[in-house]
């Protein structure tokens, strides 16, 4: 085989692939996975980064907009913001969450507690986003 119809053969391949030449898109992050029903009894943690949902200041400013913009409305309140952060977390669907100050205890299936610590990354105050920082067994 010629140089030249190799290079005639690679040209046509690339031609029949969507998007020869030009980086792919990124795909989307997965969601964090569920937890198992042994690790929801046990309150062990799963794979969820902190801090969450915002894990870069960039992620944050966007749920920011967001919310201002009326979607994401459970980011507002830290208690809405950790009932979903169980279910995420710990598959959890029976949340009780109380919050206090910079901190929210919240307790599951089986009386299993945990004091999530939460913040503000940007806006403080009434219509600022809340994210969980720190998660730690009550």
């Amino acid at each position: 085989m010629t140089l030249r119809s190799i290079l005639g053969v690679s040209v046509a391949a690339c031609a029949l692939l969507a998007g020869c030449g030009s980086p792919a898109p990124a795909a989307p992050a997965p969601a964090p996975p569920a937890a198992s029903s042994a690790d929801a009894a046990a309150g062990t943690d799963a794979a969820v980064e902190l801090p969450w949902p915002g894990r870069s200041a960039a992620e944050s400013a966007g749920l920011q907009q967001a919310a201002d913009d009326g979607a994401q409305p459970w980011l507002l309140d830290p208690a809405e913001l950790a009932r979903s952060y169980a279910a995420a977390a710990y598959g959890w669907d029976t949340v009780t969450a109380t919050a206090t100050g910079d901190s929210v205890e919240i307790t599951g299936p089986g009386n299993v507690r945990h004091v999530l610590t939460v913040a503000q990354p940007g806006r403080t105050g009434t219509g600022g986003i809340w994210v969980v920082t720190a998660d730690s067994p009550a």
